[in-house]
């Protein structure tokens, strides 16, 4: 799933992933300082759900906040206009995004297409392309569209006044043909039927075809992409390691293990287990990893198991079921090997075994618990959790 395809279908994981990453409170910071008036809560209140539109905000400050994406990340104030010579730029303008930045989320937007019942998007194509997203709010109370182009901020709301809820309320069905209804009524340039390309402010960048990370030397497919010039560094691509394959054996090998002359460098995917795991479920392929040597002293550095709950020095609450009984943890393990047999220990007593689907639920002791599991071949994970319970 790339970045473009996640805002277009306005997924919200890869949103409040993207927020846990750069913080509550930056993004609470930079609403606030791009003139967002209703922002009445502390950050830690609005919480994640803050980038899925969590929030207060009028109609007049999400014209606002668009206006500013299409004038180069340049936000201020909107104004009312009564004649031709009143004021068009202000001079408070911050620049809190840059142009390189906007003109790639607006091109983006340009391309919106919804699924399912938002189908509308085939009625709206034009010569003016328009950059435009919409939104329903939660309980079908109102429906919203904006739209974006060079000479033209435009921002729609539907709704009850009462903020009663109306089935039939939905932003692409209701807002979105208003939206263009106005925008193909508006007097245009055709000399600015979209935005210029910001070149000083944008460079270009190798990225990994298959995970979107900056390339790596070890990365067989690098593809080029526009960035903007002045971003925050990307990662280089984690989940493309290079490891040394035996000629004879297809073992992996390393420098305790290896014959001289019989290996040869191979570039592999290596996607940790639980993402293995994930994709399998899904239907998708996945590639096998030669196992490492087995006569070797030496094990691979990566680990084809891992622990998925609990997350390690996590504080889990243990409550008690309708008959009083303590209820148990359901742990749950994943292996990039399908097939494999996971063994589970907890406080180094065993607990029992799983194949393909490694989950098991486990009966805890109020303190400090450490949840242990190995594989057939001797790779292991270890957690550390806290569990916390009422004594009666």
């Amino acid at each position: 799933m790339t970045a473009k395809q996640a805002l277009v279908q306005s997924l919200n994981v890869p949103a409040v992933r993207l927020l846990y990453s750069y913080g509550v409170f930056p993004f609470y910071l930079f609403l606030k300082s791009s003139g967002i008036s209703t922002l009445f809560r502390s950050a830690s209140d609005y919480g994640l759900p803050l980038i899925l539109g969590g929030a207060e905000v009028t109609l007049w400050d999400m014209a606002m906040l668009y206006r500013g994406l299409g004038r180069g990340g340049k936000f201020s104030q909107l104004q009312i206009v009564e004649n031709d010579k009143a004021s068009r730029e202000p001079s408070n303008a911050a620049n809190l995004i840059s142009p390189g930045a906007s003109y790639l989320a607006l091109n983006t937007l340009r391309e919106l297409k919804r699924p399912g019942s938002e189908y509308y998007w085939e009625l709206f194509q034009d010569q003016y392309p328009l950059a435009w997203k919409t939104g329903t709010s939660y309980g079908q109370k109102d429906a919203w569209a904006v739209g974006v182009s060079p000479q033209w901020t435009i921002a729609v709301w539907i709704g009850n006044f009462s903020g009663e809820g109306n089935a039939n309320l939905a932003g692409a069905r209701c807002a979105g043909p208003l939206l263009f209804d106005i925008f193909n009524n508006l007097p245009k340039n055709p000399q600015r039927s979209w935005f210029v390309s910001p070149d000083r402010d944008l460079q270009k960048i190798n990225i990994c075809l298959e995970t979107g990370f900056l390339a790596s030397a070890n990365c067989p497919n690098p593809v080029i992409a526009s960035a903007p010039k002045y971003m925050k560094p990307l990662r280089l691509c984690p989940f493309h390691q290079k490891i040394f394959v035996s000629n004879t054996s297809g073992a992996e090998v390393c420098s305790y293990c290896w014959t001289p002359g019989d290996y040869a460098a191979k570039s592999l995917l290596m996607y940790p287990p639980d993402v293995v795991q994930y994709l399998r479920k899904h239907g998708h392929s996945i590639g096998s990893i030669p196992l490492h040597n087995p006569d070797c002293p030496a094990q691979s550095t990566f680990k084809p198991l891992e622990i998925i709950y609990p997350l390690n020095n996590a504080r889990l609450w243990l409550p008690r079921d309708f008959h009083g009984e303590k209820q148990k943890i359901s742990t749950r393990a994943a292996h990039r090997d399908g097939q494999r047999t996971i063994f589970w220990y907890l406080n180094d007593h065993y607990l029992g075994s799983t194949v393909s689907r490694h989950e098991m639920a486990i009966s805890c002791t109020k303190g400090w618990n450490q949840l242990e599991i190995v594989d057939e071949i001797g790779y292991r994970d270890r957690k550390r959790f806290y569990v916390d319970m009422k004594n009666n």
